[in-house]
Order: structure tokens, then sequence, then C-alpha cells
């Protein structure tokens, strides 16, 4: 048996907890369309349908986006409600974070319960530095719609080139753990976590992409085990996000209309997708996420508005982002190895 199959072989369990393994997640699902049928039914609210069936059609494959690759659902419905359905970028981020409270978080039951291999102190360091960005970007740093919606993208795209660099032209090998974890990985994913909160407050996603940009970039580790984790922090960083604003400023509104005739689509999508994920070869997963990068760009190219202001901020926001995913495969290139080397001695 090779590294990767022992890596993500399911650990020997006892029959508690083979019980919680088989039946954890569809009890939680069962729970939730339980009460999630019952509130629509008593509240009349099945006659939302027929206004707002495109809400649940888009998050039927965003769903699945979100728990097979690390862009959450809102990478989907952020540009299809924005760019197609001519709804505002505040409640198009609202329903996100709201979506994904949904459907990542049942993702990530799924996750937990099936034992798939995650990284928690990747996941605490993260999700502790998002819950501070998205804070900040929630009451103070609030970037202009479209700013936030290209500068996302601008990210994304280049990172899909620094990840086929990485996999198919520099040929870096995957690791399993991360090395050594002192007071500067801490650093390092708390500072992500930041960054990554302050773009996920004006899009509803965000966090996720970043974390994974960190852990496939500077530390090389094996795609099947970055993404559950990152599921895992966009759901903590969704729930979080869903309650600033449906408890702290009180603003969704009309979002829980689309968010009571989607919820049910995606508490089953977003597992099936980290279920697919799984499944799947490393390269089939990597081509997947890419073929999504590149229909992220071309929509945006053609459907957003360019001006020079924007497009200055593009550049130089190009060229620091080229900059830090270079940094990152140098390191990954040089540390890395030179620990493995040193582990090994």
């Amino acid at each position: 048996m090779n590294l990767e199959q022992n890596m993500l072989r399911p650990p020997v369990i006892s029959v508690n907890a083979a019980v919680i393994h088989r039946y954890g997640y569809p009890v939680a699902l069962a729970i939730f369309l339980a009460v999630w049928a019952t509130y629509m039914t008593i509240s009349h609210n099945w006659v939302l349908y027929k206004d707002y069936w495109s809400m649940p059609l888009t998050m039927l494959f965003g769903s699945f986006v979100a728990g097979s690759t690390p862009q959450g659902g809102a990478a989907i419905a952020f540009p299809v409600f924005t760019k197609v359905l001519h709804i505002p970028p505040a409640e198009s981020r609202t329903f996100g974070l709201m979506i994904q409270s949904v459907g990542m978080v049942m993702a990530s039951i799924f996750i937990i319960t099936r034992r798939m291999h995650i990284m928690p102190r990747v996941i605490l360091w993260s999700t502790a530095g998002s819950v501070m960005g998205m804070t900040l970007g929630t009451f103070w740093l609030v970037v202009p719609g479209a700013y936030s919606r290209v500068l996302y993208t601008l990210v994304l795209s280049l990172f899909g080139v620094a990840l086929f660099v990485s996999r198919w032209v520099l040929r870096c090998p995957s690791q399993y753990k991360l090395p050594a974890s002192g007071n500067g990985a801490i650093l390092l994913f708390g500072t992500a976590g930041f960054i990554g909160g302050i773009i996920s407050a004006q899009t509803g996603s965000g966090v996720d992409v970043v974390a994974f940009i960190v852990l496939t970039l500077a530390f090389g580790v094996y795609e099947k085990i970055s993404i559950p984790t990152t599921v895992i922090i966009m759901a903590l960083t969704s729930l979080y996000g869903f309650f600033l604003h449906g408890v702290i400023t009180d603003d969704i509104g009309i979002v829980w209309n689309y968010w009571y005739v989607a919820a049910p689509v995606v508490a089953v999508g977003a597992p099936l997708g980290t279920y697919f994920a799984f499944c799947i070869h490393r390269d089939v997963l990597i081509a997947f996420i890419l073929v999504l990068i590149t229909v992220e760009l071309v929509t945006t190219l053609l459907l957003m508005p360019f001006t020079g202001p924007m497009m200055a901020v593009v550049g130089a926001s190009a060229g620091f982002a080229a900059f830090t995913f270079f940094i990152m495969l140098r390191y990954r290139q040089q540390h890395i190895a030179a620990s493995l080397v040193a582990s090994a001695d």
C-alpha cells in the first residue's frame, strides 16, 4: 500500500464510532429537512418557489462546487446573482454566507463523521483570523462591490496559474502533514484567515481559497486533505457571518426568502461534492478546479464593467499576488524539502 492510500485510509473505529460514521450525516440531514419542511408548511412559504426558483437551481451546482473544491457556494452564487440575476452585491454576499451555513456545515458533518483527514490546527488558526477579518470587513473596511468581485477573480486566476505550474511544471511532491508548526505557521495561517475573512465579508466566500492557497503553494499539502480542511474553515466563517448579519446588523431582509428555497438543495449537494472530491483522482480534481477558475475569469471579463481606477487597482493587486505566490512556491521548494531531509536523518 503506498503512502497516499495509507494517509487516506479510514482508521479502525469502535462499534459506537462506526454507528456515527454511517448514520451521523443522514441523521443530521433528516433533522434539518424535518425542521425546514415543518417551518415552510406552518409559514405557508412553499409559494416562494414560484418567484425564487432560480435560487435553488443556481445552488444545485453551487453547493456541489462548495463541497468538492476550495471555492465556497458563494463563489457560484455571487457572480450568478450579481451578473445574471442583477441582485445587489450586498444581498448576494449575505445569501452566500447564509447558504454556506447550511451546505458547508452539512459537508463538515460528513467530513468529520466519515473520518476524512483534516488539519485541526490549521482550522483553528485560520478561523481565528477569519473571525477578526470578517468583523473588520463587515463594519469598517467595506470594499465597493465591483472591486471585491474583480479582485477575488484576479487572485483566484493567479492561483490557478500557480497551481498548474506547481503540479504539472515543477512537479512538486505533495505533503500529508505540515512541518514543525511554530509561531511562524500560526502567524501565517492567522494572517491568511484574516485576509480571507475580509474578502468573505465582501463576497460571501474567500477564506477557504486563501487558506487553500497557503496549504497548496507554501506547504504542498495534498489536495484531498487541504480541501476538507478549507471546507470546515469556510463553514465556521459562514456561521459567524450569518450571526453578524442576522443578529448584530439585522439586515437580511428579503434574502431570507432566497435562503428558504435553496437550503434543502445545499444540505445534500455540498456533502455530495465532498464525497466526489474524495473518490476521484487528484489530477481530475485539480483539472476540475482549474475549469471553474477559468469560467469565473471569463464571466468576469465579459460581464463586469472595467474603469480606469479599477484597472490600476487590478494591476497593482496582480503584481502583489503574483509575487506572493512566487515566494510561497520558493519556500515550498527550499524549506519544505530541507525539513523532509532533516526528518529523514
